[in-house]
């Protein structure tokens, strides 16, 4: 090798070092962990205000938000979309920014919300409750939310039919 050879290797090196360098910090992350932390304590407040609220207007809101929420989540264009076929089984999807499982959040609160509805007689709004329980928790990690609903549609079925005799 000559000099003109050791000085291009050597320029090169230091290029690909310097873009390396900048390039790890032209794009910062764009959330901080305040923002997720921020974000999570608003769903967890907005759940624990449902299941403590005994009025049923409150907790019907906090469902709508903590439906909103878990719809938004499951909405996120998942790795089957964008993935080749072969790289599929390869992958798994991206675990939440969020520390708890607001699908579940949102079931539980949904079902207290359809409770309170049942206990004063406002069935349309407690069978809206549970139906939509049962529309959007297919998955079977959710079974014992579906679960409880369809007991609950059945029991307010039963109340509305001795009702009508």
């Amino acid at each position: 090798m000559n000099v003109t050879q050791n000085q291009r290797v050597g320029l090169l090196a230091i290029v690909i070092t310097a873009l390396s360098a900048v390039g790890c910090q032209s794009n910062p992350a764009t959330t901080s962990v305040r923002y997720d932390n921020v974000r999570f304590m608003d769903v967890w407040s907005t759940y624990t205000h449902c299941l403590s609220s005994e009025e049923i207007q409150p907790a019907l809101l906090d469902s709508s938000k903590l439906r909103e929420v878990s719809l938004s989540q499951a909405l996120r264009s998942p790795l089957e979309n964008i993935l080749p076929t072969k790289l599929k089984n390869m992958m798994t999807q991206p675990a939440s920014r969020l520390a708890v499982d607001v699908h579940a959040m949102a079931a539980a609160c949904s079902l207290h919300a359809g409770n309170l509805a049942m206990s004063v007689g406002e069935h349309d709004l407690a069978r809206n409750q549970f139906k939509q329980i049962l529309d959007n928790q297919t998955h079977a990690e959710y079974s014992y939310y579906a679960s409880q609903a369809r007991a609950q549609l059945s029991r307010l079925e039963l109340t509305l039919q001795a009702a009508l005799r």
